[in-house]
């Protein structure tokens, strides 16, 4: 499962988002959930007090290689391993002020 089917089912097992608003907003390409992190990216700031509309376990890329030993020589190879992640929705966000 990837994370946006991940995001998608959590939207819909916590009524974030219903299937339709979901299916309108993947046809825009994005759904507007979210970690702090990725809100940040887009230019968004959490609103002060707000907390995480979703909490779930997402997939993240290890900054470590993993080191395999095979036929006598090791190779470092990334890896994914499921993490916590907190998600909020775009109400919970307010664009950042230009400096």
């Amino acid at each position: 499962m990837t994370n946006t089917q991940i995001i998608i089912n959590e939207a819909l097992v916590n009524e974030v988002y219903t299937e339709e608003q979901i299916e309108k907003y993947m046809l825009k390409g994005d759904l507007p959930l979210h970690t702090f992190a990725e809100w940040q990216k887009l230019g968004f700031k959490v609103k002060k007090g707000e907390r995480a509309r979703i909490t779930t376990k997402l997939w993240k890329m290890s900054k470590k290689g993993k080191i395999e030993a095979n036929n006598d020589e090791e190779e470092k190879k990334e890896h994914f391993f499921l993490t916590k992640a907190f998600l909020f929705t775009k109400e919970q966000v307010e664009k950042k002020p230009s400096a």
